[in-house]
């Protein structure tokens, strides 16, 4: 005999087939535990508000969906059912924008199997898909022993799009496939490098509480952090020896989001061996204008050149300016001039990038303007933004040929 298991309730279908696509992004979609391709929905006995859990046992994310009216929502006692992911997706962005009544079920079928299930309602569409046990859904680790504090949501924004793009997908070196986050005297400070660029922001933070702390948090959560942390407000950060957890709130609503990742182990590089400690050469540089530059080479460039543009400095009676040059034997030549400013003592340079690369920190770069930092030829460079000293990226050359 089937019988309810306690959740009852009704919730808008936008916030439903939202809290499904939230957490879906932690969901196995392959694996030898058919309980992990499931999202567990489940219901404060006593809040009444519906949380949706997705897991894959390296990330979890859990979405609590916004507080309603009692006409709307508080129906009913607690309870939870699970569905699979992928088919409760696709189903809900079928429905039509109205409420959805979801109802659990569960018990001993006719052969005597256990037997649960999801019931759906929205406006006269009724579906029964079927799940597994509630009690199989692996919990929400509870992070022990850690470190707290809260940043603004914009600034970790910029933080995670500034140095997501250095993280490493060799995965030899496991380490440099995330991105180090160092709590430190206040401020956090967010690292990533793949041996041949470096990126580093550093940010405020609020309501520190915990000792010194880092770790590395895989590239994929960071990513998911990123979709989090919209509009404005602050992410709560909590930082253990092994998972790191990110929290968004929203006040009005009561709806709200936790990430929780487990952290790559490893030793980090000592990455601020490579940044330069000093340059003799600063080219000022309209930011848009060497972006667009550099994405014309590289057409040329990625045809036969390993990707690889030239900049050199000149100065005549019109100014200074920085040329970049990129061939291919196939496709032919490359040469763009732009302006830029330098202090009048300092010597021409000639230097080569990977067009890649350079593309990369420009393009999420802020502001109108930014500074090239360069010593010689096959020495590092630096990028940094004019408007802020918070940030700046590491750039290893290519052999000028």
């Amino acid at each position: 005999m089937t019988s309810k298991q306690g959740l009852t309730a009704t919730t808008p279908r936008r916030d439903l087939f939202d809290g499904i696509q939230m957490v879906g992004k932690a969901v196995s979609t392959r694996s030898t535990l058919p309980i992990l391709m499931h999202v567990l929905i489940k219901k404060d006995e006593e809040s009444g508000k519906i949380s949706i859990t997705g897991t894959d046992l390296n990330m979890w994310i859990e979405h609590t969906l916004p507080s309603y009216q009692d006409s709307i929502g508080g129906l009913g006692t607690g309870g939870a059912a699970t569905a699979p992911a992928r088919n409760l997706t696709e189903l809900l962005s079928a429905m039509p924008e109205a409420n959805v009544e979801l109802m659990a079920e569960g018990g001993a079928g006719l052969s005597g199997a256990p037997f649960y299930a999801l019931h759906l309602r929205c406006n006269k569409a009724n579906y029964k898909l079927l799940g597994l046990a509630p009690d199989e859904f692996p919990p929400v680790p509870q992070l022990k022993g850690d470190t707290t504090f809260k940043v603004k949501r914009s600034d970790l924004r910029d933080a995670v799009k500034q140095t997501l793009f250095a993280v490493s997908t060799d995965e030899s070196r496991p380490v440099l496939t995330g991105v180090l986050l160092s709590y430190a005297a206040g401020k956090l400070r967010a690292v990533a490098t793949d041996t041949h660029r470096l990126a580093v922001r550093e940010l405020e933070t609020v309501d520190g509480d915990g000792p010194d702390i880092h770790g590395v948090a895989p590239a994929s959560a960071m990513q998911e952090v990123l979709r989090m942390a919209v509009d404005d407000g602050f992410v709560t950060v909590t930082l253990s020896e092994n998972q790191i957890q990110f929290r968004v709130d929203d006040e009005k609503t009561g709806a709200g989001t936790t990430l929780i990742t487990r952290l790559i182990e490893g030793q980090f590089p000592s990455y601020e061996r490579v940044v330069p400690a000093s340059h003799d050469k600063r080219l000022t540089i309209e930011r848009e204008a060497l972006l667009s530059a550099v994405r014309r080479a590289a057409i040329v460039a990625r045809e036969g050149s390993a990707n690889r543009v030239i900049l050199r400095t000149s100065r005549d009676g019109d100014g200074d300016r920085l040329t970049l040059t990129a061939q291919s034997g196939n496709l032919g030549d490359a040469l763009e001039e732009i302006e830029i400013l330098r202090d009048a003592e300092e010597p021409d340079v000639e230097i080569a990038f990977n067009a890649k690369y350079l593309i990369d920190v420009l393009s999420v770069l802020e502001g109108e303007g930014l500074y090239l930092e360069l010593t010689e030829s096959l020495r590092p460079g630096v990028v940094r933004p004019t408007e802020s000293s918070d940030y700046f990226c590491v750039l290893m050359p290519m052999q000028v040929v």
